[in-house]
């Protein structure tokens, strides 16, 4: 039996160990787990991309209504269409004559716009030479 005792000491411990079964159920989990990572990101980038697309195009939906919009301002706000619309539904009609009547108060303040309506000026850039910025603090003979 001493024979027998140290030739089974020669086998590792975790093998003699009940557990072995439990052990190897939880490495095949993880190991299906692990192979099922890269589905599960491919569909998420899969389904990003259709969220993407999808609201690209609603976008461009909301871009073409505002096109519209705009060409429907720039037709109202037309001076030809303005005119016909007060000689044929308001009858009014051209003056004989027009009367000029000179103001001699200033003229009011213009309204103020928003900076981002508002055109930038632009400045001349000053030309200076790439030599005179690197030895400009040189002084010269």
């Amino acid at each position: 039996m001493a024979a027998n005792r140290e030739g089974s000491s020669a086998i590792p411990e975790v093998l003699q160990d009940s557990n072995i079964p439990v052990i190897l159920i939880l490495v095949t989990l993880i190991v299906g787990v692990a192979a099922l990572l890269p589905l599960v990101q491919t569909s998420l980038a899969t389904s990003t991309g259709g969220n993407v697309s999808r609201l690209e195009q609603l976008r461009e939906d909301w871009q073409a209504r505002l096109h519209e919009q705009e060409l429907t301002v720039a037709t109202l706000g037309s001076l030809d269409r303005i005119e016909s619309e007060a000689q044929g539904r308001l009858k009014m009609v051209t003056p004989d004559s027009v009367i000029y009547l000179r103001v001699d108060a200033p003229a009011p303040a213009p309204n103020k716009l928003p900076s981002r309506y508002l055109t930038e000026e632009t400045r001349p850039a000053e030309s200076e030479s790439l030599w005179e910025e690197f030895f400009g603090w040189v002084p010269l003979p």
